[in-house]
């Protein structure tokens, strides 16, 4: 009798575990189906894309280039929309498969992305909405930590302090930056989305540093001698410089960062005031502006 009991345990077990893998099965083909309007039009606007891009490289007239660039930015605000409008679309999906890992997984990964920068409470919501299950799961934790990181820097709130050897070995602070405005960017020799938008970081600094405007660099980079020699390649030895690697540091994890370039502007008292992930023209464009509005306006 016994011998039932745990055979018929044991084939309740196996088909439940059985419907739930048809389950998530199922749900990943329904995503898969869900992504791929956005997928057709995303191919089709970096098309109109790579053409523009192919139209400034071979135009020698400057005003006709300048004009070429400033129509691929415009195309590149609908990559950006595109990825928007698929985000709340898949945010909708979740919060309708509580039960799903799949669900989960899915806003695990767009939370890190650029487009995600601004939906933290949708995250949130969507996240609370997921069965015990879900959320105890390692992926759940996972989630939770991401979330809860990304809380402790939402604009608004103090920028998380850290005391820091720089690239010459003296120890700095954080709090050595009270009273002036600090523009944290995180970066790497090797990445070239994070070179390509010095020149612009190096304008800001040229503009406002004399009236209150502080850059520290933080590195990805494993290899000191690599990041030494960009600092002095790209002439940027006036500002700080901190590298993760020598000081052994998670600051990084701490601000939230899952990939570069990503920057963080923090006020006079310490208070976060800006975020941006990657390398956009749309970036840059709120950057220049919320600097001008701060340093225009004093």
């Amino acid at each position: 009798m016994k011998q039932l009991q745990f055979c018929f345990i044991a084939i309740i077990f196996f088909t439940s575990h059985f419907i739930f893998a048809q389950d998530e099965a199922a749900i990943e083909k329904e995503i898969i189906e869900l992504r791929k309007p956005f997928k057709v039009k995303h191919d089709s606007i970096m098309k109109s894309y790579n053409e523009n891009e192919l139209l400034v490289k071979t135009e020698k007239d400057s005003v006709k280039r300048n004009q070429l660039i400033l129509k691929g930015d415009s195309i590149y605000n609908h990559v950006d929309k595109n990825y928007i409008d698929e985000l709340k679309v898949e945010l909708k999906f979740a919060k309708a498969h509580p039960n799903s890992m799949q669900s989960l997984q899915m806003i695990k990964l767009r939370v890190n992305r650029f487009e995600g920068i601004n939906f933290y409470d949708s995250f949130v919501e969507v996240f609370q909405n997921f069965s015990p299950e879900i959320k105890n799961s390692e992926t759940g934790k996972q989630m939770a930590e991401k979330l809860n990181n990304i809380n402790q820097n939402k604009v608004g709130n103090p920028a998380p302090k850290f005391i820091l050897k720089d690239v010459k070995g003296k120890t700095v602070s954080l709090d050595d930056f009270k009273g002036k405005y600090v523009l944290i960017d995180f970066w790497a020799s090797w990445c070239a989305p994070c070179r390509e938008e010095l020149p612009f970081i190096k304008e800001l600094y040229s503009k406002y540093h004399q009236k209150g405007f502080e850059i520290i660099s933080i590195t990805k980079d494993e290899k000191s001698d690599l990041w030494k020699k960009a600092i002095a390649k790209e002439k940027i030895e006036s500002w700080t410089h901190f590298s993760l690697k020598e000081n052994q540091t998670d600051i990084d994890i701490k601000y939230a960062v899952t990939g570069i370039p990503h920057k963080v502007l923090i006020d006079k008292n310490g208070i976060i005031i800006g975020k941006w992930k990657g390398n956009r023209e749309v970036n840059k464009n709120e950057i220049d502006q919320l600097f001008k509005s701060i340093f225009e306006a004093e």
